[in-house]
């Protein structure tokens, strides 16, 4: 089933056919993901550090999982490392030159502190894993105890996680690299690609709104530094990368839609992003709407659209 335009997926979804349509592209997710286990899994003895590394929005948390679960199955065991947990207190993170907050910058992270648990874990030492609470801005030790035996690996998702000021914290013999980008497939007409970065600012702001508790004049605010953040500190790396992995779903745009539209229109008027708002709802209209309900459990969208327990 071609789908390569906007249109070509408003007939399906208008024909009864978009449930065969989300099944192929979940099955290509997941045949995309099968592979890297692969991959990773015939190297297994060499490895021990996995760097999963993308831009804002991408999927990296239930990637990662994903790919946990499958090397699992073929008897690799793993544990999952977030390098957001690994956040500065809030009043200690840097500012950008206008005094904000720049959570984008890579000493945004506890280096010191990530780096002593690399080297313990390593040396096969026991570590207790931070927790950072978003919503208070602060980290929090929970007794969460990791040990990493001779034949397990970690996985460490971040969206530093192919900077070398941290991928130098361990033994480069020993590690894998994924980028997890977004890039979005359909297009608006046979000539116009959709924006990626686009694509990206909806997840967020659904997610933002979610389970960060963050309003949607938050998401709007803060992107520019988002996108500048990922201009000097992610994008450049990308090529260190051994394999990518692409999360975007042709079918997405229209499972976001009747998300993100009110979230949209909620954005005050005044709003310097109102632009932007306009840009997104103008957007949005060339799309006919899939009901959340539609996607699978197990989907890497899920990330945006589940609701919070």
């Amino acid at each position: 089933m071609q789908i390569e335009t906007v249109k070509q997926l408003n007939e399906m979804i208008r024909n009864g056919q978009i449930g065969e349509y989300i099944q192929q592209e979940e099955a290509r997710s997941f045949a995309d993901i099968c592979d890297i286990a692969d991959r990773i899994t015939a190297k297994n003895h060499e490895l021990k550090w996995i760097w999963l590394a993308g831009p804002s929005s991408a999927g990296k948390t239930t990637f990662t999982r994903r790919l946990s679960q499958e090397l699992n199955r073929r008897g690799v065991k793993t544990h999952d490392i977030s390098l957001d947990n690994y956040f500065v207190n809030r009043a200690l993170t840097p500012r950008n030159s206008k005094g904000e907050y720049d959570y984008e910058h890579i000493e945004a992270i506890d280096l010191p502190l990530l780096e002593r648990h690399l080297d313990d874990l390593g040396s096969g030492h026991t570590v207790e894993m931070p927790h950072f609470k978003f919503l208070h801005g602060r980290r929090e030790f929970r007794g969460e105890i990791m040990k990493l035996e001779p034949d397990e690996l970690a996985l460490i998702e971040g969206i530093h996680g192919l900077n070398p000021r941290i991928t130098s914290f361990v033994n480069p013999l020993h590690t894998f690299k994924v980028y997890i980008g977004a890039r979005t497939t359909l297009k608006l007409d046979n000539d116009t690609r959709i924006s990626t970065t686009n694509h990206r600012m909806m997840r967020r702001m659904i997610r933002d709104h979610s389970f960060r508790g963050n309003p949607v004049e938050t998401t709007f605010s803060l992107w520019p530094s988002v996108r500048a953040g990922e201009d000097k500190w992610i994008f450049p790396f990308q090529p260190l990368a051994d394999l990518e992995y692409n999360s975007a779903m042709g079918y997405e745009i229209s499972v976001l839609k009747p998300l993100v539209e009110p979230l949209i229109r909620s954005l005050p008027e005044a709003h310097p992003g109102i632009g932007k708002a306009r840009e997104l709802l103008e957007f949005l209209g060339r799309f006919d709407a899939i009901d959340k309900s539609m996607v699978p459990q197990d989907s890497i969208l899920q990330e945006f659209i589940e609701t919070p327990h």
